[in-house]
């Protein structure tokens, strides 16, 4: 797909078995209602936007009133046994689920290796992973009307400099910003429900906010069965236990060192505008200047292309001063 003129896909197009979709910079794909993009397996993705030259995933009303409307189209699904999918600065909203990732995959070699993109607006999730593996650096994931992230039915999970911020206020949202989980169910005859669990191999969030509107923006949903893995340091993360809920709760205790390192928690990450998906930070962050240095020598540059090698800012975004209205 080249930049020359816009595509709109009715229905959902498919890459076949074997073959590589190589989308431009400045590309934009409109999905009409119920439309989207199936990678299928063994096919490949390859979203090759620039910084100020992304490539637009929405829908295809175009009038004003629709511009931030979510749900307008459905997903791109990588299916199971896609692979080396990659994804370079590119927008993704007002979608039903932005990436829908069903591929078990390699444990070594990401199935996903998605930076400098930013999804919003997406009705339900901006990713959902099932039983894969993604890696994830300078990646803004805003209002979603479950979780901005879903790492679920195990996998291998590996996120720097992330923001991941949901404000979602078009409903009652159940999910947290962040579920990791090692298990699904189904129901079997007699109507009882079974559980089965698969190996959570990692889940690793560095120098990443956590945050939203929400008391408890991060969830650690752990059933015995499976290996569970899991690590967060240098984090800003949103988790106000107010009842007292989860104390018993090993995996979402954050004075255990051995699984969290130099955490925020609760902070004011300083947002500029949640409403508007607007998740730079400004000078009164209580992100600046906290993220792991050494980790963040190999993302010098923030989404933006501003550098973070020496004094770097947790998140995706390095901060700014707002200018005063």
């Amino acid at each position: 797909f080249t930049n020359e003129k816009p595509y709109v896909v009715y229905g959902y197009c498919a890459v076949p078995e074997n073959k590589t979709l190589t989308i431009n910079a400045g590309a934009k794909i409109f999905f009409h209602d119920n439309s989207g993009l199936i990678v299928d397996n063994k096919a490949t993705l390859k979203v090759e936007g620039e910084l100020n030259n992304e490539v637009i995933f929405e829908g295809d009303r175009l009038e004003h009133q629709f511009s931030d409307v979510p749900g307008q189209w459905g997903t791109i699904w990588m299916r199971a046994g896609s692979k080396d999918n990659k994804i370079n600065y590119a927008v993704i909203k007002n979608s039903s689920i932005g990436i829908l990732i069903d591929s078990i995959g390699s444990t070594t070699t990401p199935t996903l290796h998605i930076k400098n993109t930013q999804l919003y607006n997406n009705s339900y999730y901006g990713i959902l992973g099932r039983e894969t593996n993604i890696k994830g650096e300078n990646l803004v994931i805003g209002n979603t009307g479950q979780s901005s992230l879903a790492c679920t039915i195990g996998g291998t999970y590996n996120f720097t400099h992330c923001t991941f911020a949901n404000f979602w206020n078009n409903s009652l949202r159940q999910l947290p910003t962040i579920l990791v989980n090692n298990f699904f169910t189904y129901i079997v005859e007699n109507n009882q429900e079974f559980v089965e669990t698969r190996d959570l191999h990692e889940a690793n969030f560095t120098n990443c906010i956590i945050t939203g509107n929400n008391n408890l923006e991060f969830i650690l949903d752990k059933v015995e069965g499976s290996d569970f893995n899991y690590n967060i340091s240098n984090s800003l993360i949103q988790f106000n236990d107010v009842n007292n809920s989860y104390t018993e709760i090993s995996e979402l205790n954050f004075n255990d060192d051995t699984h969290y390192q130099n955490i925020i928690l609760n902070g004011d990450p300083d947002f500029k505008d949640t409403s508007l998906n607007e998740f730079i930070i400004g000078q009164n962050s209580e992100a600046i200047n906290k993220a792991d240095k050494i980790t963040s020598l190999s993302f010098p540059l923030d989404i933006l292309g501003i550098d973070r090698t020496s004094l770097p800012d947790i998140g995706a975004y390095q901060h700014i001063i707002f200018e005063e209205e």
